[in-house]
């Protein structure tokens, strides 16, 4: 057998976590198996994985190059790097004032009629210069960093008009060149009716599909076109309108779903092939079983339901038992979750959709980098796919939920490039 050519090597891990039958996309059955590897290592060529075993037998398999970089993890285990595939993280000033008028009885929707909400956001984003937008959400990827995120999304939306969505769709290009991580940039105009367009919906969403996604594409600022379907925001028939305007264009359809209410947004998700449909908090049997082998990713945000204090979460083990992907992510925004660390997400994702840490651990990683479109690239570590690895200083990857709120990160690669955390 030829040996493995390899310039990166993490050697004399106590264990790598591996998924031995992973989801592969539609079509396929998601596994929730994780095998830990005991004493271990991994080699890479030029970032990419190339192969992973006991370290008793590295040196049989891989050819490792006089100039390749040699990384002791002895005493560390070695994880998939987290993906957040659901952030808003490209924001201003804060919502404090609405999170007491929460905890004292008002709703999402309530706080959104009196002008809050995304509104009140979009105020604030209005009234910033691109560098302190930039300078703001900086400092929220190196907290992400810090807890072991190498790919992470991140949504405009709160511009509300066309030269402040692509002021925040511009930020997030410059994040994209400042870090050396995946940043994944999602056009999300469509997140409300601007305040002043309220009265000719209509036109606006015209507009919209015929001017503002036309100019985002031109740009080339985004990969996805995401929609709030809901009661009072957009409608079914209004979000097919602008996520077939996407596709048009080359913008690939992702859904805000029953996030408050039912109104059929599952469907559309169906419809339009979108990559994920996102929220599902009220998502019961019917919409489960339209998502049954439709590609289509089920995104779950634990830590939106718990900052907004909902009686019930996602029904994350009724999705999980009819054979779903599911996926977990931040939805870190500035309004309805102020949570953001990955391993935060994860306690969450036990504590409120009572999943295991198995299912946890695959659920932000390998099925979030499907809900962004990387699954063939990384969220898992294995044969082929990138060497974005997180070395944590604990004895199982079953201890990063329990640890709750403890940021226990050791080292991160993206790549197979220390990122310097």
């Amino acid at each position: 057998m030829e040996k493995k050519s390899a310039d990166f090597i993490l050697r004399n891990a106590a264990n790598i976590v591996v998924y031995p039958f992973p989801y592969r996309g539609k079509g396929t059955v998601p596994s929730w198996q994780i095998e830990e590897i005991p004493n271990a290592s991994l080699a890479a060529k030029d970032g990419i994985i190339t192969w992973i075993g006991s370290t008793a037998e590295l040196e049989k398999n891989v050819k490792i190059q006089p100039d390749a970089e040699i990384y002791d993890a002895e005493g560390l285990i070695a994880l998939p790097a987290f993906v957040d595939s659901h952030t808003h993280l490209v924001y201003g000033g804060n919502r404090a004032d609405e999170f007491e008028m929460r905890v004292s009885g008002a709703s999402y929707l309530d706080i959104h009629a009196k002008g809050g909400g995304i509104l009140n956001s979009t105020r604030a984003v209005q009234n910033m210069t691109i560098e302190e937008l930039f300078n703001g959400a900086a400092e929220r990827i190196e907290r992400l960093m810090l807890s072991g995120v190498t790919t992470v999304e991140i949504k405009s939306g709160y511009g509300l008009d066309l030269k402040n969505e692509i002021k925040m769709l511009e930020t997030i290009q410059m994040l994209q060149e400042a870090f050396d991580i995946r940043i994944v940039p999602t056009f999300m105009g469509a997140h409300a009716i601007p305040a002043d367009r309220a009265g000719d919906p209509e036109k606006f969403i015209d507009e919209f599909c015929n001017e503002w996604i036309p100019a985002v594409a031109e740009k080339k600022l985004a990969v996805f076109n995401d929609v709030f379907t809901e009661k009072s925001v957009f409608s079914v028939e209004q979000s097919r309108k602008i996520l077939e305007a996407g596709l048009k264009y080359g913008l690939k359809p992702k859904i805000h779903a029953d996030e408050v209410n039912v109104i059929g947004a599952v469907d559309l998700a169906v419809e339009v092939e979108a990559v994920s449909a996102d929220h599902l908090l009220k998502t019961e049997e019917a919409g489960i079983e339209k998502m049954k082998g439709s590609g289509v990713i089920p995104t779950l945000l634990p830590g939106t339901s718990t900052f907004l204090m909902e009686k019930r979460h996602a029904n994350a083990r009724k999705m999980i038992e009819a054979g779903l992907p599911v996926a977990i992510a931040s939805d870190h925004n500035p309004g309805s979750c102020q949570f953001l660390e990955a391993n935060l997400i994860q306690s969450f994702a036990m504590l409120q959709l009572k999943m295991t840490a198995a299912e946890a651990l695959i659920a932000g990683t390998l099925h979030a980098a499907y809900a962004v479109g990387l699954g063939d690239k990384t969220g898992s570590l294995e044969v082929g796919k990138a060497a974005d690895i997180a070395l944590y200083n604990l004895s199982s990857y079953k201890e990063i939920a329990y640890k709750a709120g403890c940021n226990c990160l050791y080292d991160l690669f993206c790549d197979g490039v220390a990122l310097g955390i």
